[in-house]
């Protein structure tokens, strides 16, 4: 079983390294500013988590936990682990604890998408049909097209608005 330790602080021990994987891994549009950080550490329903494997760091889940639903915003894993099966093991165990959980992936319009949609799919996260677009992390910049997945079973119409309201509101907040 991996290690998960949670991050609540900037000044956390494993907010350093944690950081450099979500830096590196994620485009700017998809990444928070470093005051946005901060608002979300605060806010109790968000766990910015470290996984670790005999002590080695192997990756990072930001993850919201909405009572009924968990919404994983980031997952990455360490670029010097990948196809190790690290990610398969940090969502089972994830989803052990989550067992309603939505994320987002990239349209599919390139093979490396297509290949996430695959993973997740073993898995057993469903694709949604809903048109979607994540809300802007920057002033300036538009809003992004994603895919909507979620597990075990797709969404409802009345889940999905309740998944768009948090991310809007909640999520994206401040």
């Amino acid at each position: 079983m991996l290690t998960v330790s949670r991050i609540t602080t900037l000044a956390s021990p494993d907010f350093a390294r944690v950081d450099a994987l979500y830096e590196a891994a994620f485009p700017y549009h998809e990444k928070r500013e470093p005051q946005a950080k901060q608002r979300a550490l605060d806010d109790p329903r968000y766990a910015l988590q470290s996984w670790s494997d005999a002590g080695q760091f192997v990756g990072m889940i930001g993850a919201w936990d909405f009572g009924g639903y968990a919404y994983i915003e980031h997952l990455a894993v360490n670029d010097k682990l990948r196809s190790q099966g690290y990610g398969k093991r940090m969502l089972q165990q994830f989803l052990g604890r989550h067992p309603l959980t939505v994320l987002e992936i990239d349209p599919l319009t390139t093979d490396t998408a297509r290949k996430r949609l695959r993973f997740y799919q073993g898995l057993g996260f469903q694709p949604n049909a809903c048109g979607h677009h994540h809300p802007s992390y920057h002033p300036g910049v538009e809003d992004h097209a994603l895919i909507v997945l979620s597990y075990p079973l797709p969404l409802d119409e009345a889940q999905y608005r309740q998944f768009s309201d948090d991310l809007r509101h909640a999520v994206m907040a401040g």
